[in-house]
């Protein structure tokens, strides 16, 4: 099949229509919310009275933004059938984590996804852990940005130099604006209908591919694209294994079900509430190979070679741009501006998901816990809203750096996780799952980790999936060993030192003798003695053994005398949530079912005029698009009945 290469000049002007059309729609359901927030509680977890749909719903869109359409789009284009699995790795892990925590999460009866850690932890361990998660978290809504100026700029202004940095100023303060005004309120409910016009418009686009008037078969595409193989190095030097989709699925067990994603387990009324978040959750991640994984590998049989894309790209890396370069290929005006309104939508669902978790940390975990602790509800209101204009101008300045990395978004996304999102989440799940780990645990564990990460990034360069499979087991090995650590305390310091040493003996004998590739693909066995490496092993075994060797006392502590706030949290996890005394009156959920019903059957209406204006050939995507969005709002407004 002899396919073109994608030229474009720009939209049409019915494309932008739709964008604009859209960002007003969103813009006003953010300010419709405002009324909901009455207080901090509203304003951070919707007073917990947020519908389990939206909920799982918000959960499953705060988990990708454009870079599914720009980083993980170009991994698949990259690494044709392999990079299909990264859509499959994380949902494997969520199910693990899911149904480990959400119950407790929710019977925790938390504002903050770290307010628990100060009862089941200490406070000295909720500042460390809420500073943590602000610098690690402080990366994502950067990328979020990043990746949807990257994709819409090509896009919306052809050839235009600035066009990139000048959308990732417009939609942060885009999203700074409603964020501020409708709280998770208005987090959750544009979610759910970023969600309904994102797959609409992605089953369009299939349904074309595969049934439209010039259809794929399954068999040309199988035939037409590179078969599944287990080692690729990316244009940019990165190289994956299949240990990456193994240190993925480890990530997500921890990662998927702590910060902004247990958020969403404590904004309903009950656990059933929760479970049911999570089951939706899984359902709509069944969904991503087929919705984000196909048109990539569409891209890659149309376009075998990357510079046939880079007409179309607008920038250097134009693999980065497959995604829309299928659609602009299949879709007819209107429905590819909808498209890029669709990636906006994510990008602004992760975005301000993220911002309302750490304006939520900084307002309740550390403004409140440690600054002011008599704060009121209002007080916090304030405060989380101001939060949010910090993180908007912050996030604007991250999103520059990284339009200009080097890495790529996928790789540079993969490499921050490694670094910081993987050894602060571990304690966080552990934590609220089982009462082995000390109370004073968690620091060690979270140091540990970032000095594991440090290493096998810095200076081992290991790949990233052996790196990740390192840090999870570190960070739990440190975790779960503390309590056998304050039992040897309680015999003799002797003995603590003794264990402290095996400890440290182990990370170094571990990491020492493993034999694995460099981020670039390149063999490196790390055999202990004869490289410079082996000092830095050295010291961070070492410093690893001390600093569990510092925290013996404690943990002795915690063996002789359970701190009554850490059993007190555990008796609050173990009793049900009661509805009628902790939520009180329950909002109305048919109000809004009723504001998303006809909110999609408003949208349906744009491509039926698009129908009667271009009409002809295209008039069996209008019409399949305008049927999609009608039966899904006629859903919501049945189920409001």
């Amino acid at each position: 099949m002899n396919t073109p290469e994608p030229s474009f000049s720009g939209l049409d002007q019915s494309d932008y229509f739709v964008v604009v059309l859209y960002l007003v729609a969103v813009f006003g359901a953010g300010f419709l919310f405002t009324k909901h927030n009455k207080s901090g509680k509203d304003f951070f977890v919707g007073g917990n009275r947020i519908p389990w749909w939206a909920a799982g719903v918000s959960l499953y869109m705060s988990t990708f933004s454009a870079w599914m359409f720009t980083g993980a789009a170009s991994f698949v284009y990259n690494t044709s059938w392999f990079g299909i699995l990264f859509f499959v790795a994380n949902p494997l892990g969520f199910v693990i984590g899911f149904l480990l925590s959400a119950v407790k999460w929710r019977r925790a009866r938390l504002s903050s996804p770290v307010e628990y850690v100060e009862e089941r932890y200490n406070h000295t361990t909720r500042l460390v852990i809420g500073l943590v998660l602000c610098v690690s978290m402080l990366y994502w809504p950067g990328q979020h940005l990043a990746a949807v100026a990257r994709i819409s700029a090509p896009a919306l202004f052809p050839d235009v130099p600035w066009a990139v940095n000048g959308l990732i100023i417009f939609f942060g303060f885009f999203v700074l604006l409603y964020s501020v005004a409708g709280g998770i309120w208005a987090v959750s409910m544009t979610d759910v209908l970023q969600f309904i016009v994102l797959l609409a418009v992605c089953v369009v686009l299939l349904i074309i591919v595969f049934f439209g008037a010039n259809p794929i078969t399954p068999t040309q595409l199988l035939e037409g694209v590179p078969p599944l193989a287990w080692e690729h190095t990316l244009p940019n030097g990165a190289y994956y294994t299949p240990l990456y989709m193994i240190g993925l699925v480890a990530h997500a067990i921890f990662g998927n079900a702590v910060g902004d994603k247990a958020q969403r387990f404590f904004l309903v009324k009950d656990e059933r509430a929760a479970l049911r978040t999570g089951w939706m959750t899984i359902a709509l991640y069944a969904l991503s190979p087929f919705l984000f994984g196909l048109p990539p590998l569409v891209g890659k049989f149309l376009w075998p070679e990357v510079s046939q894309l880079v007409a179309f790209a607008g920038s250097s890396k134009p693999e980065e741009s497959i995604f829309i370069a299928v659609v602009v290929h299949y879709l007819p005006a209107g429905i590819v501006g909808l498209f890029i309104a669709a990636m906006i939508a994510a990008s602004m669902s992760a975005l301000d998901s993220v911002w309302n978790t750490l304006s939520s940390i900084v307002s309740i975990d550390l403004y409140k816990g440690h600054f002011r602790k008599e704060a009121t509800q209002t007080e916090l209101l304030w405060v989380g809203r101001i939060v949010v204009v910090f993180l908007a101008l912050a996030a604007i300045a991250m999103a520059i750096i990284i339009v200009n990395s080097s890495w790529g978004l996928f790789t540079f996304a993969n490499i921050v996780l490694g670094l910081v999102g993987i050894p602060v989440s571990v304690p966080l799940l552990v934590g609220v799952i089982t009462k082995i780990p000390s109370t004073w645990a968690a620091i060690p564990s979270i140091v540990s980790g970032i000095a594991v990460a440090s290493l096998t990034r810095f200076d081992f360069n290991w790949e990233l999936g052996s790196q990740y499979i390192a840090v999870v087991l570190t960070t739990f090995i440190v975790l779960m060993i503390s309590r056998w650590l304050g039992s040897l305390h309680n015999r003799s310091r002797l003995h603590a030192a003794l264990g402290c040493v095996a400890l440290g003996a182990t990370v170094f004998l571990s990491l020492g003798a493993v034999s694995t590739h460099d981020i670039t693909g390149n063999w490196v066995p790390r055999l202990i003695g004869g490289e410079a490496s082996a000092i830095w092993l050295s010291l961070t075994a070492g410093g690893i053994a001390v600093l569990s060797f510092v925290f013996t006392p404690v943990y002795g502590r915690d063996i002789t005398a359970l701190p009554e706030r850490t059993a007190d949290f555990y008796q609050r996890i173990a009793r049900p949530v009661d509805v009628a005394a902790e939520v009180g009156e329950n909002l109305n959920e048919a109000r809004p079912s009723q504001i998303i019903g006809w909110s999609a059957i408003g949208l349906a209406v744009v491509p039926l005029v698009f129908l009667v204006i271009y009409g002809g050939a295209n008039a069996f995507a209008y019409l399949t698009l305008a049927a999609i969005l009608f039966v899904m709002g006629g859903a919501f407004l049945k189920a409001s009945n």
